[in-house]
This record gives structure tokens, sequence and C-alpha cells, in this order.
């Protein structure tokens, strides 16, 4: 076959078994094929494809029609508009979380000129995509994660080094803070996408995230808010006078997460929103620096 009449075949099987955007997901399966981006399969249309990368696509397609997750299939996925590599039994990044991602990146160039050295935390790093989309776009970011799965902090140092940062990244494996107990380390910046779904909405998530993805990435307790309150309660801890807590969370739960940072000693700065206009994350800061606030009132950071 050609890559044009593979492409063809490739959707028309998708959408029969009613796979959401098979159009896309098509693309997006044969550029892993050709090694080469979605956008420039045209390029390649009447290029005949071996028998041997057919039966290559085919596998990748049967693995789909089973409802594993497509960034799983492709074994990549891209954040930040950075390339990440991806494999099973690490929690898939969403870009609900990519907006206050773009907070925190316009908060640490702030800072970056006014000391002389940043420290942060990606807690619950995961594959690492949000700490070092950090690292990546702020030069003098020093970065440390931590996530409780071995298989999560690997995929996060296999990512550091694809992207070229294993020379400002440290990720350890550890239960939150646990790992700088023992140390004299405070952080700039803590980030976390922590686990917040209530253990009774976890049946309700779509069958290909309960199947595929770490449960232990995604559920936070009873109420969702289990690991949110230790992450709020300790963080004070470790963030340096004047340091913010960038942390995720359920819209609905924005009022106790003022409330428990609020009884920590943090001091609740305001919520952040994703591209859809839900409240998707909160900042908290520890003290208030006059030199660094946040407007309460913006939509992006401003700062006086």
């Amino acid at each position: 076959m050609t890559v044009r009449e593979l492409f063809r075949k490739t959707v028309r099987t998708l959408r029969e078994r009613g796979i959401p955007s098979p159009t896309r997901e098509a693309r997006l399966l044969l550029g892993k094929l050709l090694a080469t981006s979605p956008a420039r399969l045209y390029l390649f249309w009447d290029q005949r494809v071996p028998e041997e990368d057919e039966r290559m696509l085919q596998a990748l397609v049967e693995e789909r029609l089973l409802g594993v997750p497509l960034q799983y299939v492709l074994g990549e996925w891209e954040f930040f508009s950075l390339p990440f590599r991806l494999r099973r039994g690490v929690f898939i990044p969403r870009v609900d979380t990519e907006a206050w991602v773009e907070e925190a990146v316009v908060l640490l160039h702030f800072l970056s000129g006014k000391r002389k050295q940043l420290v942060g935390c990606d807690l619950c790093c995961g594959s690492g995509v949000i700490g070092l989309s950090c690292a990546f776009f702020v030069p003098g970011l020093v970065l440390y994660g931590v996530d409780i799965s071995e298989d999560a902090v690997a995929l996060a140092l296999e990512n550091a080094r694809f992207l070229g940062l294993e020379e400002r990244v440290t990720f350890l494996v550890g239960d939150l803070f646990s790992p700088f107990a023992s140390r004299s380390l405070t952080f700039d910046v803590i980030l976390s996408n922590p686990p917040y779904v209530p253990v009774a909405s976890w049946e309700k998530l779509e069958e290909g995230i309960r199947l595929y993805e770490p449960r232990e990435a995604l559920c936070g307790g009873e109420d969702g808010l289990e690991v949110i309150r230790r992450i709020l309660r300790e963080a004070p801890r470790f963030l340096r006078e004047g340091g913010f807590l960038f942390i995720e969370h359920d819209p609905s739960q924005k009022e106790a997460v003022a409330e428990l940072g609020e009884k920590s000693g943090l001091t609740y700065v305001r919520a952040l929103r994703d591209y859809t206009g839900s409240i998707r994350a909160s900042v908290l800061q520890l003290g208030r620096e006059r030199e660094c606030e946040f407007s309460s009132d913006a939509t992006t950071p401003a700062f006086t």
C-alpha cells in the first residue's frame, strides 16, 4: 500500500470501531510509523509502505482498538510544546495542566531576575512534564522531582536526558517530601499535580483511564483531599520565605485548598484557570514579599 491508502484504511478502521477523532489518530499513528510529524504525512502520500511496517501499524491500531490510551500506544506525547516519552504505569499528562504551568514559568522568569539561583520541586512528578517544562524554559532553575513510583522516576530521568536537562535536575523515589527530611533544602517554588479524584468518582472515569493509568496517581482518598492535605501541611517547612506553591486540584476543591493552606500558615494568592475557564489549580505563598506579588484579579501573572 501507499501511505495515502494506508492512512485511509486506518481512518476507516478507527471510525468503524468508534474511536474518537479517527483522522487525527490515524495521522499520529502513521507519523510514529514514518518517524515524521503528522502534518508532513502528505509529503509521503505516494511512498510504498513495506509489509513489515504495515504489520507494525496494524499492531498499533489493534492495541488502540483494545482501549489502550493513544498516548501509551504512541509511547510519547507533547506537553507544553515539548516531546515527552510515556509508558504504561505512569500518569498521562493533560492539557488542563499546561495553563497553570505557563503561569509558573512566567513567575520563575520574574524571580530569576531577582535571585542568583532558583530551586524548585516537582512533587508527585510522574513522567516529569511539569518540572522539566519549567526547567527547559527557565535556564536558571535547579529542579528536584519526587514520586512514590519507581517507574515514574525512571521515566522522568529518561525524559530529563532526552531534553538535555540531566545536569540541572534530580529525581528521587519517595513519599512526598520524605527524601528531603534529612536535608537542609528549601525551595523557591513547589509544583504539584497530586492525586485528587475522590474514590467514589473513580468508577465514573473513562474505562481507558481505569484500566491503564495508575490508580495511585489519580485517587486522593475518600474526599480526594488526602494527599493535598499532607502537601499543604508539610509545604511550609520546605518553602523559602516568600516561596510559592502551585497545586492542581478539582474545581470543587478550591475552597478546601484555601482553608487548608491558611491553617498551615500559607497565604492563599489566587485560583488559576485552565484553557476552558475552569479552576484547575491554586497558588499559595509562604509570607508575602513585596517584590513579587500576583495580581489577585489578573488572568495572567502580574508582578509588582
